[in-house]
């Protein structure tokens, strides 16, 4: 593992503890384990935003803001929010795949292209 994934990786554990802290230490009634379980994609949320965080390379940006749209597809599907679920919205995961196929060698190659111009 490189040293820049190793950081960032440090980086979103470290906001996690943080967070749980905070939540223990507010006192708020904490829903039983079973509960919990559906807001799953919020950490995978997190993973895309610790990409972002800071954004070292335009790859990092584009794998972030696809693993972001990802989990907020599977929450707005799990939670039914817009009438969305997984079988009628199955196809957005598609578009977001596709989409993030088709932007990494177009950011890669203008950014290569930006980068030899100056």
């Amino acid at each position: 593992m490189s040293k820049e994934m190793q950081s960032r990786s440090q980086l979103l554990w470290g906001l996690i503890v943080i967070a749980v802290g905070v939540l223990f230490l507010t006192d708020i009634e904490i829903p039983p384990i079973g509960q919990l379980w559906r807001y799953w994609p919020f950490l995978a949320m997190a993973f895309g935003a610790v990409k972002l965080i800071p954004p070292t390379t335009p790859k990092h940006v584009l794998d972030g803001l696809c693993h972001i749209a990802f989990a907020g597809w599977f929450y707005m599907s799990f939670e039914h929010i817009w009438g969305l679920t997984f079988h009628n919205s199955w196809p957005i995961l598609v578009i977001i795949a596709g989409i993030c196929l088709v932007l990494q060698p177009v950011v890669i190659k203008y950014t290569a292209n930006k980068e030899e111009n100056q």
